[in-house]
């Protein structure tokens, strides 16, 4: 088992680097359910950042590349049922996937709900809008 950093994940799905993307895809291809690659929370958050600013995919691209990655058995994914839950979140209610993740792993650690300034992630049932 050996841990992903979000570069490694980002280049084999961007294929903007003809040497990098290349190894990226030979890595997560060498990967199986017995031989997995360890993504964690952190990492997939700042892939669904750099594709959704960088790259400038929409919401729902960025939630369905996500999907994909949680779909595949080469992968481990830590906390994968708040995970799973913020992907579902973000559908219902249109939020970035990184903040329904933090919702998420909040209330998976006991908190009652999650303050924050961004009005949208307000109308969640994990986040109360602080004024």
């Amino acid at each position: 088992m050996i841990g992903l950093d979000s570069n490694v994940i980002l280049r084999a799905l961007i294929r903007d680097d003809p040497v990098q993307s290349a190894a990226a895809r030979r890595l997560l291809a060498s990967l199986s359910a017995s031989n997995p690659g360890v993504l964690n929370s952190v990492v997939l958050v700042e892939i669904a950042w750099t594709l959704r600013r960088y790259y400038k995919l929409p919401a729902h691209e960025v939630v369905g590349r996500i999907e994909d990655l949680m779909r595949s058995e080469a992968y481990q994914v830590v906390d994968r049922s708040a995970v799973m839950q913020a992907l579902e979140v973000s559908h219902e209610h249109s939020i970035e996937f990184a903040d329904a993740l933090i919702g998420e792993l909040n209330r998976a650690v006991g908190c009652t709900t999650t303050m924050t300034f961004d009005q949208g992630a307000a109308q969640t049932p994990r986040f109360t809008e602080l004024h």
